[in-house]
């Protein structure tokens, strides 16, 4: 058992049969035993990424709405949602100072940081950050993070 905060570039491949699928679905499966952490804005950003897919692979309509059911209905029962506040958004905005990062991959980042200090607080293991995204993993790891890029697995 472990804990895991997942980005929305690792959330959207249990969504789709693409690279590293299956090594996501493993993550997410309750018999696990894991706690998956998530930030709030990937309520937004997934679904979002599901629409621009399903314009891109001419998913229907239909198909699309049973993922963002499915990936709302997952948010409820598989992962921790770790909610935005003023200070989350005030850390995000310091990052950036830091570290070349979009908006939502800061957000993503300061979500995180917020997990594993409250981790630190309670003595329980620190999350380990996931992410298909290269750049923010090696902002992760400047940040104290042990990482895993689904990317690395079949």
């Amino acid at each position: 058992m472990a804990t895991f905060f997942l980005d929305t570039s690792a959330i959207i491949k249990r969504y789709f049969p693409e690279q590293w699928h299956n090594w996501l679905i493993t993550l997410c499966d309750p018999v696990q035993g894991h706690e998956l952490y998530i930030s709030q804005v990937a309520l937004v950003e997934v679904v979002a990424t599901i629409c621009r897919k399903a314009r891109e692979q001419n998913i229907s309509i239909t198909e699309r709405d049973r993922l963002i059911a499915e990936f709302r209905q997952d948010s409820q029962d598989d992962y921790i949602m770790w909610l935005v506040t003023g200070p989350m958004y005030t850390s995000a905005g310091d990052l950036c100072r830091s570290h070349r990062l979009r908006a939502y991959d800061a957000v993503q980042l300061a979500c995180a940081l917020g997990v594993r200090n409250d981790s630190t607080l309670n003595q329980a293991p620190e999350p380990i950050f996931i992410s298909a995204d290269t750049n923010l993993l090696e902002i992760a790891i400047a940040e104290g993070f042990s990482i895993d890029n689904p990317n690395s697995y079949p």
